[in-house]
Formats: C-alpha cells, structure tokens, sequence
C-alpha cells in the first residue's frame, strides 16, 4: 500500500502543471455549490463527529471482533481505571507508535478539515481523537507519547496529505482523467474522498477554491544507490548497500510563503529502500513532512528577504544507519538572497535558514532498553538546531549544504541523553527539463551518555548517487 500511495503522489503532482494554466474566466463561468471542496464552504460538526468515531470504529472491532486483541476488550471497568490512573508509557514497535499514530492521527484532523474546518479548528480534533482512543479503545493505560504522536504527528500529516490530496484533484477534470484524480485524492486523503463521494463532488464539475493550488510547486523522484557505513568506514565489512527511491515534493515558497496561512509552504519527503538491507525495519525508511505556521518579515530589499517564521515537523527515520522519529517545533530567522536585476522566473536564488528546534516527543535507538512488545529506544524531550542554505539555478539544479543536530534527554527508556546529528550536502544537475543526475552525503553522529553503561559514540555517514526526475518538467 505504501508503494502505491507514493506513486499516487507522483502522477498527481505531476499532472496539476496542466490544471494551473487553465483561466479564471472559465472558473467563473462555472457554477458554484455549498459543500467543503467548492468555493463556499461550511463547517459539518456532525458528519465530522460521526466520522471521527467511524475512523476509530474499525481499527478497533478489527481487533476486537476479528484479531481478538487482549488490548481491545473493553469495558466500563478499564473505561473507569483509565480515567482514574495515570498515564504511562507504551512499548510498542518502532513503525507502531511513530509510523502508525501518526497516520491515524492525520486521519482524526481530516475528519474536521475536510468538513470545512479551518487548520487551526482542526488541531483540537487530531488530540481528541487520541484521547477518546487511548482512554475508551485500550484496556490498556492510556499512554502519553501516543498522545504526542498521534495529536502533533496527526496534524502535520494531515494538513501535509490534505494539500496534495487538493494538488492532484480538479473539479473541472472530466472522464477518465477525473475518474483517476478522485480515485489517487482518495488514497491520501480517505476521509475526503469519503465526503465527497457523499456530496456528489466526485463527478460535479465546478470552479476550483483558490487555496488549492500554491504559488509554486516541484515534485522529485530519486533513484538510486546508497552506500552506509555503519561503523564509519564505507570499505568494511559491516557496510551496508541500498537501492532507493525518494520522492521529494515542495509546496509553495518557504521566503515568501512562511507569512501566509499555515502549511502554504511544506516539503514532504517518502522513501522506500529494498528489502533485503532494510530487514525487519520494512522498506519505508524515510517520511518526513515540514510546514509553515506563521512568520513575521524582519526586511525586504531588492536584494534580500528576512524573515522570522515558525514550523511543525514530523520525522520518520528507518535505516541501518539510525533510528529516529519525533516531532518538532522550529523557529528562527529565513533569508532569501537574489540580484536585484533578476527577473523573478530566471534569477539564481539562495535561502538560508538559522532555526532552533523544540522537540515535543522524540524516540531514538537505545542500547540498553528492550521491552517484550518490540520497543528497543528510549523516550524523550529536548532541543535542536538547523543551519540550511539551498542555491538554486532555475531550471539547471541545485545545491544544498547544511548541519542539524537534536539534543534529547530521556524520559522513558535508559537512564540517558542522546546527541544526535551532523552534516550534509546535496547537488542535481538537470541535463534536460525532466531528466538529471545528483549525489548526495551526510554525516551521522551520534554519542548517548548512560547512566550506569560506558558512553556510546557511532559514526555512520551515507552516500547517495541518483537519477532525478522532475515533475512537472523544469521551466527554462
């Protein structure tokens, strides 16, 4: 399935380059419903509530009824314990809590979202949500990073899926192409298709809402090969080879876009390696999405942009080399630099970022802590930072340099505190509007002091060499 909804993504972006050219006249020529994907819009509290509840109704009778789960029979007896005992720490897999409730979170948001919430009107659903799952679907103590996961990870997946479900649908499509468009919108975004299947919205052909095509939007594929090593060195014998596809999608301008509502600009990244090198972990071994909350502009010149602008980040990394899934907080300065002749299609553009991270809930491997339900990281909170700049030459390529690093002290797990981070470069080159070539590196460190263990210390930098595709084609 997650192969699937990736290439969804792909011919969806794809295929909104030739949406964008068709004129607003022909929009106003067409007429206008009241319903969540037309021009006005309405809240629906009902349907969403109902829709809530539908979403958490079949997980839980499939392991219920189907699975017979201990951890679903329930009951006013554990519906009364949860409510009067604390909250506790779960012990789930990796790709459980930080793959899984994220999902599931994002599908709590949409439930309002696509019944005509706003963003922000929608983030108390994706908490809620969670809540009436971990206090009324579990026989088990509610659990605090499900919480966190779920209701922050529900949030950023959700507004991220909302708007690439908007960027591949049209309501002015017709046939098959329509047909197609509704059936990939679907798959990222359930609950909406759902709605508007229930609208008649799937074959009515009206105008398209504004705010359903950013004011730029560029979509990557990668593949290519990668090369870990593990214990810092590429030759031994503990390195480890990937084949990789990476699919990169940005969303709006990040300079210009961090002023407008939130998440006119996001970037999200989903990457599937091979089986054989990625074992148990399963082949998801990236998913990443970042979007922009709100910002305040410091300077705009001729030459230069400044800005002080907030972002939500959602992180999921699955590979030999690390493990770590979080969510984030970022805040600091944004810049934008060009030569005040360029033409704003041609000129070669540089964007910095100076960013300070607060992590909200962070999950990375531990050494000393395992659990019987799979759990093998530790739990924690803590700080980070990021130093960005990104040069980019339209329609040529791009280069990007950078160094992040996350400090996490353990709230639950081994006794510690893990540094983790390091630094990173990328370069493509566009041989043609839709074919290029690029390598990439970057430097993975990280040192845990144990409380009662020696100090932990790996270096494991990774090389990537790739084919890239854009879609839509580069415009000269």
């Amino acid at each position: 399935m997650r192969v699937r909804v990736l290439l969804f993504v792909l011919v969806g972006t794809a295929s909104t380059g030739s949406a964008q050219q068709l004129s607003s006249v022909a929009d106003a020529a067409l007429p206008s419903r009241t319903a969540a994907d037309t021009l006005h819009t309405r809240t629906r509290p009902v349907r969403a509530l109902g829709e809530l509840f539908i979403v958490q109704l079949i997980p839980f009778t499939v392991n219920n009824v189907i699975r017979d789960k201990e951890w679903a029979r329930v009951g006013l007896q554990s519906w009364e314990e949860n409510l009067e005992n604390p909250w506790q720490w779960d012990n789930d897999h990796f790709i459980a809590n930080q793959f899984g409730h994220p999902y599931h979170g994002n599908l709590y948001f949409n439930s309002a979202r696509t019944n005509g919430y706003s963003f922000w009107a929608s983030v108390p659903w994706a908490y809620g949500g969670s809540a009436m799952w971990e206090l009324f679907a579990e026989q088990f103590a509610p659990s605090a990073n499900d919480l966190l996961n779920t209701g922050t990870g529900g949030v950023t997946l959700g507004e991220s899926l909302y708007r690439l479900s908007s960027l591949v649908l049209d309501n002015r499509a017709t046939g098959s192409e329509r047909t197609w468009r509704e059936i990939f919108a679907t798959l990222l975004d359930p609950v909406r298709g759902f709605n508007r299947l229930l609208d008649g919205e799937v074959s009515h052909v009206g105008p398209n809402p504004p705010d359903w095509r950013p004011s730029h939007d560029q979509g990557l594929l990668d593949v290519g090969y990668r090369r870990i090593a593990v214990n810092n060195s590429f030759s031994g014998s503990q390195a480890v080879d990937q084949a990789v596809a990476h699919f990169h999608l940005g969303y709006g301008d990040l300079a210009t876009d961090v002023r407008s509502k939130p998440f006119s600009h996001f970037e999200f990244n989903a990457e599937l390696s091979d089986k054989a090198s990625q074992g148990e972990r399963g082949r998801l071994s990236l998913l990443t999405a970042r979007g922009t909350l709100g910002g305040i502009e410091l300077h705009h010149g001729s030459t230069a942009r400044h800005t002080l602008g907030a972002l939500l980040t959602y992180e999921y990394y699955n590979n030999p080399a690390f493990e770590y899934g979080g969510q984030s907080v970022y805040g600091g300065l944004i810049s934008e630099f060009h030569k005040a002749d360029d033409k704003d299609d041609k000129k070669v553009r540089a964007t910095t970022e100076v960013l300070l991270q607060g992590i909200i809930i962070g999950a990375t491997l531990s050494e000393h802590y395992y659990a019987g339900e799979g759990r093998n990281y530790d739990y924690g909170m803590g700080l980070g930072t990021r130093l960005a700049a990104t040069l980019v030459k339209p329609a040529r390529g791009a280069i990007r340099v950078g160094w992040g690093g996350r400090w996490l002290h353990t709230l639950n797990g081994a006794q510690s505190a893990h540094y983790q981070g390091g630094g990173f470069f990328e370069a493509r080159l566009f041989v043609t509007s839709k074919f290029g070539l690029g390598a990439s590196y970057y430097n993975y460190h990280r040192k845990t002091n144990y409380t009662g263990f020696a100090t932990v210390t790996q270096t494991s930098p990774m090389l990537n060499f790739f084919l890239t595709t854009a879609m839509p084609s580069l415009t000269p």
